[in-house]
């Protein structure tokens, strides 16, 4: 068995990761990010960050990531205008600058790496065989069906899904933009950047129980139930199914064992959310790890915490406006009046830009 030894133990290697591994790495602190993976991911996923994270990245010498500005939001799909802009940056691009940048401080990347126990040691299986990863801690930045948080027990309040949206990036359509347009049977959504077109879709009443991966037929099927348009001539990037299934830990921290990102807290991602609360996770618990002193860890598990939990329920309140039935139609009428009114608008706004905030 080979032996590395490291400050601090990363497990993941997304943007979350990524970002605490740099900064850690630049308060001098020798890190080693694991990562089962054997390539970054090239979907696009969250493509917005908020004016809190993008001040994050130009902090870090990453302005260039930051070309393409949205001046509107939405709340539950009800537009608005924001008094700071939002940022449109594809995932893998953030993914990549933050990739390079760890590289660049001398952060450790161990990928095709699969961690299998937590104790005395890390250990991760790999291409070459198990590896021990002594460390002063660990920090699971694995996702929402984190690895880090099961093995080292984690109390996890776990609610499942009951709804679904399907979503993919196409090439070769023609649909009209859409911005979160109800219809009937459910909800549609399009953007075309470039060639690339992104589709979403939910069907109000379709189960949310799922045994395989979604196919792009299933969408285009669901597509034309929901529009009455067919998109099966297009060409798909890749195609996913995302849910409303929430999770949040009691703590994140156990011993020497801490969370970020998705790994701690799950929800429907509206908006990137989870991308942008995850940076701010990175970066605060970056902030915690080096100040010299254990009872910041416990501060960073208590306000990461109450700013998940913030975050949570703005986005069950977008939940029901955004895929709830007929019902929710009165009250969708009453608030697209009311964010005519600039006192609510600008604190909508502050919502939106600051979420995640601590």
């Amino acid at each position: 068995m080979t032996t590395l030894s490291a400050g601090v133990a990363i497990v993941g290697a997304g943007p979350v990761g990524l970002l605490l591994a740099g900064d850690l790495r630049e308060a001098g602190v020798p890190v080693i990010v694991v990562e089962r993976l054997p390539e970054p991911m090239t979907e696009s996923r969250a493509t917005q960050l908020t004016s809190r994270s993008a001040s994050l990245l130009r902090a870090r010498g990453l302005e260039s990531l930051l070309t393409d500005t949205e001046s509107k939001a939405h709340f539950g799909g009800l537009s608005f205008e924001l008094d700071s802009p939002l940022w449109k940056v594809p995932q893998p691009r953030t993914e990549a600058a933050l990739t390079k940048r760890a590289f660049d401080l001398g952060v450790s990347l161990l990928r095709s790496h699969t961690l299998t126990g937590i104790g005395d040691h890390l250990e991760v299986d790999g291409p070459l065989g198990t590896v021990a990863i002594e460390s002063e801690h660990v920090v699971g930045c694995d996702g929402e069906n984190s690895t880090v948080r099961r093995l080292a027990g984690f109390d996890y309040a776990f609610r499942p899904a009951t709804r679904e949206l399907l979503r993919a990036d196409v090439t070769g359509l023609s649909v009209p933009d859409r911005r979160f347009e109800r219809f009937e049977h459910g909800l549609a959504v399009a953007a075309t950047r470039g060639d690339v077109t992104r589709v979403m879709v939910h069907e109000f009443g379709r189960s949310a129980a799922r045994t395989e991966p979604v196919t792009f037929a299933e969408i285009t099927d669901v597509w034309a139930k929901v529009t009455g348009e067919d998109i099966a001539g297009g060409k798909p990037l890749w195609a996913d199914a995302f849910d409303n299934a929430t999770g949040l830990v009691s703590s994140y921290r156990e011993g020497n064992v801490l969370l970020a990102g998705d790994a701690a807290h799950r929800h429907l991602p509206v908006g990137g959310q989870a991308l942008n609360v995850g940076l701010q996770d990175a970066a605060a618990l970056a902030t915690a790890l080096t100040g010299g002193a254990d009872t910041l860890l416990d501060d960073y598990a208590r306000t990461r915490r109450a700013a998940a939990l913030a975050v949570m329920e703005l986005v069950a309140a977008q939940e029901l406006l955004l895929l709830g039935g007929p019902e929710v139609e009165p009250l969708r009428e009453v608030l697209t009046e009311l964010f005519t009114v600039d006192a609510a608008r600008a604190h909508l706004a502050r919502a939106v830009e600051e979420s995640g905030n601590s």
